[in-house]
């Protein structure tokens, strides 16, 4: 059922060192979340682009100066390409965004279910099925909504958090914890 909350989870010490965990949950589809995600994991070259737009603005700034000082004229079409060419870097990273998500509409359209073990966390669709092993995971980012995988720096899978339970949650954390994957919290006193 899509607004179904399917959750599970187990976490027991084998050894000293190694813990067993299991957490299963499906997510219903949700296009404004997978946005969200696609934003997290592309957020340096949303900056990358940025920064190259207000380098663009800066060197059209600095052309008008020029021209006025030194030819006493306004460089209208200097002016009108660089300025054409900083809109475009701001806006070209969400245009490939939009045409990424819309160009997978199935894979959106269905409920995906989150496993996550002591040996690997994957996800499952009715498109297919993507997992990672926790040993090819070198890092992980944690923010408010997601954990997202990266496996030599590349994105390889997004766990949203706000489906998991408190509990979940925990369990999870404290896996990635032991890992070496997240840093533990510290209580704000």
């Amino acid at each position: 059922m899509i607004g179904e909350r399917d959750t599970t989870s187990t976490l027991s010490p084998v050894t000293p060192t190694e813990t067993r965990i299991r957490v299963e949950f499906t997510v219903p589809p949700n296009r404004a979340e997978q946005r969200r995600a696609y934003k997290i994991v592309h957020r340096v070259l949303f900056r990358i682009f940025f920064w190259f737009a207000i380098g663009l603005a800066a060197l059209a700034f600095a052309d008008v100066v020029l021209a006025v000082t030194l030819l006493h004229r306004i460089p209208i079409v200097d002016l009108a390409l660089l300025l054409v060419l900083a809109l475009w870097a701001v806006t070209f990273p969400r245009r490939c965004g939009s045409r990424r998500l819309r160009a997978a509409p199935r894979y959106f359209a269905n409920p995906v279910t989150f496993e996550i073990s002591e040996v690997e966390a994957g996800e499952t669709s009715a498109v297919g099925h993507l997992s990672v092993r926790w040993a090819a995971v070198t890092s992980v980012v944690e923010t408010s909504e997601f954990w997202v995988l990266y496996a030599d720096r590349t994105a390889r899978l997004v766990l949203p958090r706000r489906h998991l339970t408190a509990t979940d949650e925990a369990t999870v954390r404290e896996f990635m914890v032991g890992r070496g994957l997240v840093p533990e919290q510290t209580s704000e006193a």
